[in-house]
């Protein structure tokens, strides 16, 4: 029992990694499924959405476990999706009962793999603030913007990067996360060009507001859509049209305001 116990608890702790790390609900779904597989239970049923995880787990004598996750935080980390991935493989290849030769894999194994992939730190804030920053620049010139406006969006994305970072620290939800973001860039680029002159804010602006766009958001509400998660997929999507309401809405706000006062 307390091995069974141990691996409902793994596949769930691996779901959720996968599910706050940007992964696709029904990708979610197969790692789980694949880590309690691999340690030689192949009943087991999963069910996951934006914001929890469900997993049963049947034993030999028919018994069956049911564990629950609640999911708030959900980022970015195509690295970890990656590898927990392979990881998750590499357990199925290891343990695989017609393998006589490979080296099995034991709980604490995978576990301290698990626990090396999720302490595994991301690129250093001032990388991300700066790629930020030349994200907004190169976005500004592929809509168009001058050598000039480059120059401007760059530092501009990384106010902007800086600015999220703060409030994210504020445990604010995403609606206003991303509107007082869109605010933020447009008070900055309408500062910028009124200071500098000859200068349209325009592709500034627009490259600032891609950081925004919930593109991995709209990509994983089409695919979970296509593998037929249709609950997660609606929702996903809901998701990515509030986050685009309210980049509109901010960035609409502040180009008001700013015509008022001007």
């Amino acid at each position: 029992m307390q091995d069974f116990n141990r691996v409902l608890e793994l596949a769930i702790e691996t779901g959720q990694i996968m599910l706050q790390s940007g992964a696709e609900t029904h990708k979610a779904e197969e790692v789980m499924h694949n880590v309690c597989r691999g340690f030689g239970h192949a009943e087991s049923e999963g069910y996951v959405t934006l914001t929890g995880i469900f997993l049963s787990l049947k034993d030999s004598s028919g018994n069956v476990s049911t564990s629950i996750k609640r999911i708030e935080d959900r980022s970015t980390d195509l690295e970890k999706i990656s590898r927990i991935t392979k990881l998750t493989q590499t357990l199925l290849k290891r343990n695989d009962s017609q393998s006589h030769s490979a080296r099995h894999m034991t709980f604490d194994e995978y576990n301290a793999n698990l626990i090396e992939i999720t302490r595994k730190k991301q690129y250093p804030m001032w990388a991300k603030v700066l790629c930020g920053g030349l994200s907004c620049g190169c976005f500004t010139m592929l809509f168009g913007g001058s050598w000039r406006q480059f120059y401007v969006a760059v530092p501009a994305g990384i106010l902007l990067r800086m600015f999220l970072l703060f409030l994210i620290r504020l445990r604010l939800n995403n609606f206003l996360l991303n509107a007082l973001g869109a605010a933020f860039l447009v008070w900055v680029a309408k500062m910028a060009v009124t200071n500098i002159g000859l200068m349209n804010s325009d592709k500034i602006i627009i490259g600032g507001i891609m950081l925004l766009v919930p593109g991995l958001a709209i990509t994983n509400a089409i695919r979970d859509t296509m593998a037929g998660d249709l609950v997660a997929g609606n929702a996903r999507m809901m998701e990515a049209f509030f986050v685009s309401v309210a980049i509109a809405t901010g960035a609409g706000t502040m180009l008001k305001l700013w015509s008022l006062i001007s």
